[in-house]
């Protein structure tokens, strides 16, 4: 287990959640010190835990940590300092990103290279061996991890994270609170080629990407830059580790995009969509809000209803469900058919005789 940045008392974690809207009550000492989260079992003095399984509610009685976070229905099992609430895992989340925030830096590494014209604030934090292009804007808050390349122009809003080695090309844009993880490239050319006397020329990319407040990019994610108009990601939007969205995709707020998703050119993705892993959506396509691909399913065909679809074409899960059995049954169904025809033919063969 990582250890935290930070310790906070029970008191200043009930403080956070409340700020963050949870409606909450604390049983036990407000002063008692909160060093590390750890799993119920393993919990000892210092720490704090959360129960969301109830299959982990033996787990519960014999914890040691030091306080809990527990739904109303379990605080009575809990015999430890609680804070009781409805979403102890979301609480969790938030408690999570207060103990283990990074601990920040503000200034400019010496090593980095920073062009004249960037405007970073006196607040940022720039890590070794990056470097700002002209014309750059980085607003309060912002960490930028080493090794990055900001290209020209890039424009990156209050409390934005990036980690080492991500890439953001000329004229992109990066709202407020987004986390880019490592390796990730936002802005590389769209896959954008026209055919000419039997020679591929490459076509300029000359859109950019723009990206709202709240979104959070996994590690080596790829999202290209507009050929025309640009590529956007909404606000609130999740999306895991190697992720590939084409030109001029669009993605709708709240979607949650898993590992090895695939978005062709020019797709449209409503609000508060979600992909599972390795699946995908061809080009030139939309999808309506509230739709769920599962893992490796692909949307080959706009889709104008919400709701959960698998398979390849997509098809609603039920539909696809069904398929799956009947082609479970693929064998036994020929093997039926071959003694079917057997007996007809066997049939014409006594009529004709007879």
């Amino acid at each position: 287990m990582a250890q935290a940045s930070n310790s906070l008392t029970l008191q200043e974690i009930v403080d956070y959640l409340t700020d963050k809207g949870f409606d909450l009550v604390l049983r036990g000492d407000a002063s008692q010190k909160i060093k590390r989260i750890e799993r119920l079992s393993a919990a000892q003095t210092g720490d704090i835990s959360f129960l969301s399984d109830e299959k982990y509610l033996k787990e519960l009685t014999n914890s040691n940590a030091s306080a809990i976070l527990v739904q109303p229905k379990h605080a009575d099992s809990c015999q430890n300092s609680a804070i009781i609430l409805d979403n102890p895992y979301a609480a969790y989340a938030f408690v999570a990103q207060k103990l283990y925030a990074p601990l920040d830096v503000n200034g400019i590494h010496e090593s980095a290279v920073v062009a004249d014209s960037a405007r970073i604030s006196p607040k940022a934090s720039i890590g070794a061996n990056a470097v700002i292009g002209e014309g750059v804007v980085v607003s309060d808050l912002v960490v930028i991890g080493a090794g990055c390349v900001l290209e020209s122009n890039v424009v990156l809003g209050k409390q934005t994270r990036l980690a080492p080695n991500v890439t953001i090309m000329q004229d992109c844009q990066i709202g407020e609170d987004c986390i880019v993880e490592a390796g990730s490239v936002i802005g590389g050319d769209g896959f954008g080629w026209a055919k000419h006397q039997g020679q591929w020329v490459k076509i300029p990319q000359i859109g950019r990407v723009i990206i709202g407040n709240h979104v959070s990019i996994g590690n080596n994610v790829t999202i290209d830059r507009g050929a025309i108009e640009d590529t956007v990601i909404e606000d609130n939007c999740i999306i895991d580790n190697l992720v590939h969205i084409a030109h001029n995709v669009k993605i709708g707020s709240g979607t949650a995009i898993a590992g090895q998703v695939g978005f062709a050119g020019s797709a449209v993705v409503g609000k508060n969509c979600t992909f599972a892993g390795q699946s995908g959506m061809v080009g030139h396509i939309e999808l309506t809000d509230g739709v769920t691909i599962m893992g490796r399913g692909v949307a080959t065909h706009s889709i104008h209803q919400s709701g959960v679809y698998s398979g390849f074409p997509a098809v609603p899960l039920a539909e696809w469900q069904k398929n799956a059995i009947y082609a479970k049954n693929l064998a036994k169904f020929s093997e039926k058919i071959k003694g079917l025809n057997q007996r007809l033919n066997l049939l014409e063969k006594q009529t004709k005789e007879a």
